[in-house]
C-alpha cells in the first residue's frame, strides 16, 4: 500500500503495552549490570576492543540496551528528534528553524539556512530510533570545520517517521521529499547539495540516489539537472539480511547482530527486500549513473558490519568508480556520532576524514 499524505500523521510517542512498560524495570537493571561488568572486563581489553576504558564501558551499555529493549520501548523512553532539536537550539541560544515536509516529515536547519551549500542528513538508528544529541553536536562540528576553511555549509536534518508505526517505503518517500524541498524551494543547484546518512540513514541516502536514476514506483519522480556535489555514508546498512553465517567479536562496537532482525522487521513489515531496501543485492549496473559527483564511505575497523560494508563498496566501485572507503582504526559503528552521544568529544579518524573531504569538494 502506498501511503498518502494524511495517512502518516502519527504521535511522537508510541503506544506501549502495560507488559512492555513493566518490562522496562528488569531491562534497565540488566543494562546497569552490563555496565558494571564492563568496569571489570575493561581492565583486560585488548586491541580488538575500544581505544579507551571509558568507551569500553559506554559501548557495553549501548550494546545491552540495543539488544534488550524493543524498538517501541526505546522510542517510549527517548525524546523525539524534534524534541532533541529544540533542546539543542535553546542550549545554543538560537531559534529553532523547522520545515514541514510532504508526507508528515520534518526538516530541521542547523547553521545558517541561507548558506551556499547544504548537507541533507538522514539519521540512523535502525529506522526505529530518533536522532540523539550526538547527531546535533556532530553536525555543528561539520559546520564549524567548514566555516574555518572558508566554506559555507548548513545541515538540513530530516526527521522521518519511525518504524514500526511507519514502514517501508514511508521513510524513503520522506527522504526523497527532503531533497525535493531543497532543490525546489531554496534556490540551490544540485552542485551545492550533498546527501549524508549513517547506518539506516545511509540506507536511505543510497535509496534516494537510486530513485534519481531508477524511480521507485511508489515515489514521485525527481529530476536533477546535474549531479549532486557528493554523498557521505557512515557505516551504511545496505543489507537487511538477518542471518549472518559468521560469529562476531562485538566488544569494540556499539551494536550486536541481535538487533538486525527486530529492527529490519519493524522497518520492512510485510514488504519484500528490493534494491532500495538492500542496495547490496543490486547489480553493479544499478550504480553506474548515480547523480552524485563523489561518494565517501566511512566505517570503523571494530564494527561488526565492516565485511558487508566492504562488499557494498566494491560492488558500487564496479559501476561508479568515484567512491572512497575510509576505515577508522579501533573505531566502532558510527563512532563520530555515538562517541559524542556518550560524552567522548575526542575527534575520531572518521570525523577528521569527513571534514577534510567536505573542505575538498565544497
Amino acid at each position: 500500500m502506498v501511503p498518502t499524505k494524511n495517512s502518516l500523521r502519527l504521535t511522537d510517542k508510541p503506544s506501549l503495552s502495560i507488559a512492555s512498560r513493566f518490562d522496562l524495570l528488569p531491562a534497565v537493571a540488566s543494562i546497569l549490570i552490563a555496565g558494571l561488568a564492563a568496569l571489570f572486563t575493561g581492565l583486560k581489553r585488548d586491541r580488538s576492543g575500544t581505544p579507551t576504558f571509558y568507551l569500553h564501558v559506554a559501548y557495553a551499555i549501548l550494546r545491552k540496551a540495543s539488544a534488550r529493549l524493543s524498538p517501541l520501548q526505546f522510542q517510549w523512553i527517548s525524546p523525539s528528534t524534534d524534541e532533541v532539536y529544540k533542546q539543542y537550539m535553546q542550549s545554543r541560544g538560537a531559534v529553532p528553524q523547522s520545515i514541514e515536509l510532504e508526507y508528515d516529515a520534518k526538516g530541521h536547519w542547523i547553521g545558517d539556512k541561507h548558506a551556499r551549500n547544504v548537507l541533507i542528513w538522514y539519521h540512523g538508528g535502525g529506522f526505529c530510533l530518533p536522532a540523539n544529541i550526538g547527531y546535533f553536536k556532530f553536525w555543528e562540528s561539520l559546520i564549524q570545520s567548514s566555516s574555518a576553511a572558508g566554506k559555507d555549509l548548513a545541515v538540513f536534518a530530516v526527521a522521518y517517521r519511525l518504524a514500526p508505526n511507519a514502514q517501508y517505503p514511508t521513510q524513503l518517500i520522506q527522504s526523497v521529499e527532503a531533497l525535493r524541498y531543497i532543490l525546489t524551494k531554496t534556490n540551490r543547484t544540485p552542485a551545492n547539495i550533498l546527501l549524508g546518512g549513517d547506518s539506516a540513514g545511509g540506507n536511505l541516502a543510497v535509496g534516494v540516489l537510486s530513485h534519481l536514476t531508477s524511480p521507485h514506483e511508489a515515489i514521485v519522480k525527481l529530476d536533477v539537472r546535474e549531479p549532486l556535489a557528493g554523498t557521505v555514508l557512515i557505516a551504511p546498512w545496505t543489507s537487511l539480511d538477518t542471518s549472518p553465517d559468521t560469529e562476531f567479536n562485538c566488544l569494540g562496537d556499539v551494536i550486536t547482530p541481535d538487533v538486525a532482525k527486530p529492527w529490519s522487521q519493524a522497518y520492512l513489515g510485510n514488504a519484500k527486500h528490493d534494491y532500495y531496501t538492500d542496495a547490496s543485492i543490486a547489480p553493479s549496473s544499478w550504480f553506474q549513473h548515480l547523480e552524485t559527483q563523489k561518494i565517501l564511505v566511512l566505517a570503523g575497523a571494530n564494527e561488526i558490519m565492516l565485511p558487508s560494508i566492504r562488499q557494498f563498496v566494491e560492488k558500487v566501485k564496479t559501476g561508479f568508480p568515484t567512491v572512497e572507503l575510509f576505515i577508522g582504526h579501533q573505531e566502532g559503528h558510527v563512532a563520530p556520532i555515538y562517541n559524542l552521544y556518550v560524552g567522548d568529544s575526542k575527534e575520531t579518524q572518521q570525523g577528521k576524514r569527513l571534514k577534510a573531504w567536505l573542505r575538498e569538494i565544497l
